[in-house]
């Protein structure tokens, strides 16, 4: 622990943390389940095959606002660690206390931070691709 440099947490942003993922969580299943079934009925018991591809479409769509806010969150801390040269980023406040890595210990989370969020929208956009072409199918058959 001798020449580390020690970031406090920040309570304000502890609580910020905490209000944010509780948000993110709800509008996930809010939007998700129970106002897309208000709006195309239950999974699986449309009336029609239109309405049931309309609700994939959906879900998907909010699955992907989503997660494009995510990996917008994780590519501008990656990028900030990268152009900082320090990790976490140069004035940034931590909801707890951290270590100040700089050099290549700071590099790897910033590369990582930046592949998670390449990784997370190619996933998000190729399950759109397939359920895209599943509403297609399912337009076609009904």
């Amino acid at each position: 622990m001798t020449g580390q440099t020690l970031i406090a947490g920040d309570t304000l942003i502890r609580r910020r943390w905490l209000l944010g993922s509780v948000a993110f969580a709800a509008a996930w299943f809010l939007l998700l389940w129970p106002l897309a079934n208000a709006l195309f009925g239950l999974p699986g018991a449309a009336p029609t095959r239109a309405l049931q591809a309309d609700r994939l479409i959906y879900e998907e769509a909010v699955k992907l606002v989503l997660v494009v806010g995510l990996a917008g969150l994780a590519a501008w801390l990656g990028t900030r660690t990268l152009t900082s040269g320090t990790f976490p980023p140069t004035g940034m406040r931590v909801p707890v206390r951290m270590s100040l890595n700089r050099g290549a210990a700071a590099r790897w989370p910033g590369v990582a931070l930046l592949l998670a969020a390449l990784l997370a929208l190619a996933f998000r956009v190729a399950s759109l691709r397939v359920t895209l072409e599943l509403a297609g199918l399912l337009r076609k058959a009904g």
